[in-house]
C-alpha cells in the first residue's frame, strides 16, 4: 500500500488507521538522511507520533551527522519493522531548538513508549545537560506491507 504526498493548505491525514496502529506500538526505527556524497546515512532512533498530526517526533544530539544531513538537506525516511511486517515512511525534517519543546516529546511522547511512564516522562532530565535537537518529521508517504 502506498500513498502519495498531500499539497495544498488542508492537509489530508496521510497515515491509514492500521498503519497508525502499527506505528504506536513501541518498535524501534531506522532513520535515513542523505550524506554530502548522496549516499543514504542510517541511524536506529526511538520516535513518537505526534497525536493529532501526521508528524513522526524524534531526538538526537546536535552535531551529529544525521543533525548536519537535515540542515542541508530536509529529506528523510524511516523504517520501521516486525519481522515480515514494515512501514516506511518518507517526509521533511523540521529541526526544533526550543529546549521547552523538546523535553515536553521526550517526557510525553517519545521516551515512555521504550522505558514506561515512570521513567520516561523524567528522560529528559537525563539527557538535558547533552546538546539536544529535537526533529518532527512531516509524513508525505507511506509505504506498507503485511499490516
Amino acid at each position: 500500500m502506498s500513498h502519495p504526498p498531500e499539497d495544498g493548505p488542508t492537509r489530508r491525514r496521510v497515515l491509514p488507521a492500521d498503519v497508525r496502529a502499527f506505528l504506536e506500538e513501541p518498535h524501534y526505527a531506522v532513520m535515513a538522511t542523505i550524506n554530502a556524497s548522496g549516499t543514504p546515512q542510517l541511524t536506529v532512533m526511538w520516535y513518537a507520533l505526534h497525536p493529532t498530526e501526521d508528524i513522526v517526533l524524534l531526538n538526537g544530539s546536535r552535531g551529529l551527522l544525521k543533525v548536519k544531513n537535515l540542515r542541508r538537506d530536509p529529506r528523510m525516511a524511516l523504517c520501521v519493522e516486525d519481522g515480515p511486517r514494515y512501514v516506511t515512511l518518507e517526509g521533511t525534517a523540521e529541526l526544533v531548538d526550543d529546549r521547552g519543546e523538546q523535553a515536553r516529546e521526550v517526557n510525553e511522547h517519545i521516551a515512555p513508549r521504550y522505558i514506561g511512564q515512570r521513567l520516561g516522562s523524567r528522560r529528559w532530565e537525563a539527557i538535558q545537560g547533552a546538546d539536544r535537537i529535537g526533529i518532527r518529521m512531516r509524513i508525505t508517504r507511506v509505504h506498507a506491507r503485511g499490516l
